[in-house]
């Protein structure tokens, strides 16, 4: 996977979990939404302004 394609992976993630929080909200499904929010905490606000990407061993490299 290219930085690319991680990067566009990470963004199109972020959409869905905004999507799902609306829902939630509007469901009144407070604490499901809480925990959404506290899963992808440091995705949606990352230290330093970006998320670091790391290469898994062993990963095929495309």
């Amino acid at each position: 996977m290219t930085s690319e394609q991680a990067a566009q992976l990470i963004d199109d993630t972020l959409d869905l979990v905004h999507q799902r929080l609306v829902e939630l909200e509007q469901s009144q499904q407070g604490q499901a939404q809480r925990a959404l929010v506290e899963e992808f905490r440091e995705w949606r606000q990352p230290l330093g302004g970006h998320i670091d990407l790391m290469v898994c061993p062993d990963f095929p490299v495309a």
